[in-house]
């Protein structure tokens, strides 16, 4: 019977990440964890824990994963029937609703801790079935014995929205393996020799939350030979970026890269890393980034950034969608001495605040007394 079961989606994205992080590291810690996803993708992060349980083959498709989603669930009530664990431990919506019906259909005796990865008020709020989905929100988080938001702003939040949640929901901040960030960016690539001397690189989805159009309206108000920019990531906004970037001519180039396994000697090798997004619960990227010595600008948006970099202190922060701020703060980077140095020098002590042991910490703080009480 293991300590701790935990259900999830998919390993596919911000928060399949954080979760296979977790579910490995907590055996080395002495808390046995298995894992249940509700279906695979193509490309998922890598998990080392042997114990993980894929309800489905690969679903790429929302709908389609809709359509089987009772099979999923009827995959996950036998396999907390079969394990017994302690606590159930979910994230995302999606499995933190579906653990709550678990939990009623099985009368079980295991404890449930839900972590909520996105904002609600902006999340859910700007869907258009806003009503239903606040809804599900408040039933889902009531019913589990504990909440937790991976950011103050998440957790400031579901309390604002839902205020019974008072006193049951707490922040822990997403976990990163530092060393072996900083081991896979010990490989820099050498640089390309008519390449401009300073490189700013962005890293992510190539979708319409991480605002990357507001990086290429900012490399075209640049136009400055000595900068260049280069997106990995891959996406469905890949055709309009480039687009966009063709429509732009700027000498500073933006090169869209595609996506790399490990993108980190990439980022090492980095006069600057941006991050442009519309919204980030966290940012592991930020954390990443800060570790490997590399200056940081961020659009301030809710909510993770502003907290990992102490609202300016750690980097430097631009409004949302504002083309003009970014190109200014690339430009004042590239000139400046002195504060890329300071910038570099500070940002991997910042980035222990969010290292994975201290995540791990924490979540075995919460999960202690709920282990207890489930093997009672």
């Amino acid at each position: 019977m293991p300590d701790v079961l935990f259900v999830a989606p998919d390993l596919h994205g911000g928060v399949g990440r954080c979760v296979a992080f977790i579910a490995d590291a907590l055996p080395e810690r002495g808390v046995d964890a298995s894992l249940f996803l509700l279906r695979s993708r193509n490309r998922e992060y890598p998990v080392a824990n042997p114990r993980v349980t894929r309800a489905l083959p690969v679903v790429e498709s929302p709908t389609s994963l809709r359509l089987m989603l009772p099979l999923a669930f009827s995959r996950l009530l036998a396999q907390i029937r079969r394990e017994r664990p302690a606590i159930v431990c979910s994230h995302g919506l999606l499995s933190n609703m579906l653990v709550v019906l678990a939990r009623k259909i099985l009368r079980g005796n295991f404890a449930t801790v839900a972590f909520e990865h996105s904002s609600p008020a902006i999340h859910y709020g700007a869907s258009r079935m806003r009503r239903l989905k606040c809804f599900l929100v408040s039933q889902t988080y009531r019913r589990h014995d504990a909440v937790v938001g991976v950011s103050r702003g998440v957790k400031e939040d579901l309390v604002s929205m839902f205020p019974p949640l008072r006193g049951k929901v707490r922040t822990i901040y997403n976990g990163v393996p530092l060393d072996d960030v900083r081991e896979q960016g010990a490989a820099r690539p050498a640089p390309a020799s008519d390449a401009a001397p300073y490189h700013v690189v962005a890293v992510g989805r190539l979708e319409a939350v991480k605002d990357y159009a507001t990086l290429i309206d900012a490399a075209a108000l640049l136009d400055d030979p000595g900068i260049r920019f280069t997106i990995l990531g891959e996406g469905s906004e890949h055709a309009a970026l480039q687009r966009r970037i063709d429509a732009r001519p700027s000498r500073s180039p933006v090169t869209l890269a595609g996506h790399i396994d490990n993108p980190f000697p990439v980022i090492a090798g980095a006069g600057a890393f941006a991050l442009t997004s519309v919204r980030e619960s966290f940012g592991n990227v930020l954390v990443e980034a800060l570790c490997l010595g590399i200056p940081v600008i961020s659009t301030d948006c809710p909510h993770g950034p502003a907290e990992i970099l102490d609202a300016g202190r750690y980097g430097l922060l631009v409004p949302v969608g504002d083309a003009a701020a970014l190109a200014a703060a690339v430009r004042r980077l590239a000139y400046d001495g002195d504060m890329r140095a300071r910038l570099a020098a500070d940002g991997p002590g910042r980035a222990d605040a969010f290292s994975l042991e201290r995540h791990c910490r924490d979540v075995i703080e919460l999960f202690q007394p709920l282990m207890q009480r489930g093997a009672s």
